[in-house]
C-alpha cells in the first residue's frame, strides 16, 4: 500500500509539473517591412561627369521573433532578420542579425550576431521620412567618392567600433529606472560567423567592449529622450603596423512637445586609419494626425581631409495601419580635399521623390 501511494504521489507531481510546463506555448510571431522609393536625380560631378536620370531605391526585411513567456515570468525568443533585397554579390537573400534573448524583472540579455548596446540605445535627428541622412538611403540616388569609408562615422552617428556591425556578441540592458537605463556588450572579435577564424596577430579586431545609457520620460506634453555611448577595441601590433586600440563615442538629444520635435546627434571615432572622423545631425519634425513633415541635416568629415554634407526635407502619409506614403526632396555635396586623393573628387546632386513604406 505505501508503495502504491508513493507512486500515485510521483504521477500527480509528475503532471502538475507537466500541466505548469505545457501551460506556456510559443508565440510565432514575425513581421517585417518594405520601403519603395522612386526618385530623379541630378549628380555633378567635379572631372565633369553628369550622372542625371530616374532611379529607384528599396529596402526589406522580413524579421522572424518567435518567443515564449514561462510561468516563472521568463520570456525567451529569438530574433531572425532576413534580408529582403538581394546582395551585392549576386548570391542571393541573407540573414543580418540573428540573436536570442531572455527577459525578465532582472533585464534582458541578448546572445548572438546583433548592434551593441550602446548603438541599439542610441538617438539621432529626428526624421519622419525612410531615406534619412543619418544611417540613410540618400547617397543610393547620389553616388560620392569612398561611399564605403562613409558609411563608418563619416556617414552615420550610428556606427560601432571599427564597424564591427553585428558581430557574435553579448549584450545585457537593466530594467528601466525613472527613465534611466544602462547597457553593456562584449565581443571577442569583430566576425559575424562564430566559426570564422580570428588571428590576432595580424591586427585583427577583438575584445570589443561597449557600453551605453538614456534616459526617456514624459513630463505632460514633454518629451524628452537623451542618449550616450562609449566603445573600445583591441588591435595587436603587426610587421606593417604598430597596433591600435580604436574607440567610438556618441551623444544624443531628442526634445518633444504637442507635435513638434527637434533634437541631433554627434559621434566621433579614431581607427588610426581611413576610418578616422566625425558626424553629427540636426533635425525638426511635426506630426499631427497621419501628418508627418521634417527637415534634417548631417555633416560628416573624416581626417584624411573628405567632407559630406546633406540635406533632406520629407512628408509623409499615413494611409492605414503599416501603410506610409511620402514626399521628399534632397541635397548633397560631398568634397574630397586628400592629397592626392584618387577616389572620386568633388561631387553634389539633389534629388526629388515619392514612395511608400509597409510595416508589417
Amino acid at each position: 500500500m505505501k508503495k502504491i501511494l508513493l507512486g500515485t504521489s510521483a504521477l500527480a507531481m509528475a503532471g502538475a509539473f507537466a500541466g505548469q510546463a505545457n501551460a506556456a506555448t510559443w508565440d510565432l510571431d514575425w513581421g517585417g517591412y518594405f520601403e519603395a522609393s522612386i526618385g530623379y536625380a541630378s549628380v555633378d560631378s567635379a572631372p565633369g561627369t553628369d550622372f542625371d536620370g530616374v532611379d529607384v531605391a528599396q529596402d526589406a526585411e522580413i524579421q522572424f521573433t518567435p518567443s515564449i513567456t514561462l510561468d516563472n515570468g521568463l520570456t525567451f525568443g529569438v530574433d531572425i532578420q532576413l534580408e529582403g533585397n538581394a546582395s551585392s554579390n549576386g548570391t542571393g537573400d541573407t540573414i543580418d542579425e540573428s540573436f536570442a534573448f531572455v527577459k525578465g524583472s532582472f533585464g534582458q540579455i541578448l546572445i548572438g550576431s546583433e548592434n551593441s548596446a550602446g548603438y541599439k540605445m542610441s538617438y539621432g535627428a529626428p526624421d519622419v521620412t525612410w531615406i534619412g541622412v543619418n544611417s540613410g538611403s540618400l547617397t543610393a540616388f547620389i553616388p560620392n567618392g569612398q561611399q564605403n569609408v562613409f558609411r563608418g562615422v563619416g556617414g552615420s552617428s550610428f556606427v560601432e567600433v571599427a564597424r564591427n556591425n553585428d558581430a557574435q556578441r553579448i549584450t545585457y540592458f537593466t530594467p528601466r529606472f525613472s527613465g534611466f537605463q544602462l547597457g553593456a556588450s562584449y565581443a571577442r572579435d569583430g566576425n559575424q560567423d562564430n566559426s570564422s577564424q580570428v588571428d590576432i596577430d595580424s591586427g585583427a579586431l577583438h575584445n570589443i567592449f561597449d557600453i551605453g545609457a538614456n534616459y526617456v520620460n514624459s513630463f505632460g506634453a514633454f518629451d524628452i529622450a537623451v542618449s550616450g555611448r562609449y566603445g573600445i577595441g583591441e588591435r595587436s601590433a603587426t610587421a606593417t603596423s604598430p597596433g591600435a586600440d580604436p574607440d567610438v563615442y556618441a551623444f544624443g538629444l531628442n526634445l518633444g512637445y504637442a507635435g513638434f520635435k527637434i533634437g541631433g546627434s554627434y559621434a566621433a571615432a579614431d581607427e588610426s586609419g581611413s576610418a578616422d572622423g566625425d558626424f553629427f545631425d540636426l533635425g525638426v519634425s511635426y506630426t499631427t494626425g497621419p501628418w508627418g513633415a521634417s527637415f534634417t541635416y548631417s555633416n560628416g568629415e573624416l581626417d584624411i581631409g573628405s567632407e559630406r554634407e546633406q540635406y533632406l526635407a520629407g512628408v509623409t502619409y499615413k494611409l492605414g495601419p503599416g501603410v506610409s506614403a511620402g514626399a521628399y526632396a534632397g541635397y548633397l555635396d560631398y568634397e574630397d580635399q586628400s592629397v592626392g586623393s584618387t577616389l572620386g573628387g568633388d561631387v553634389d546632386g539633389f534629388v526629388i521623390g515619392t514612395g511608400f513604406k509597409l510595416s508589417f
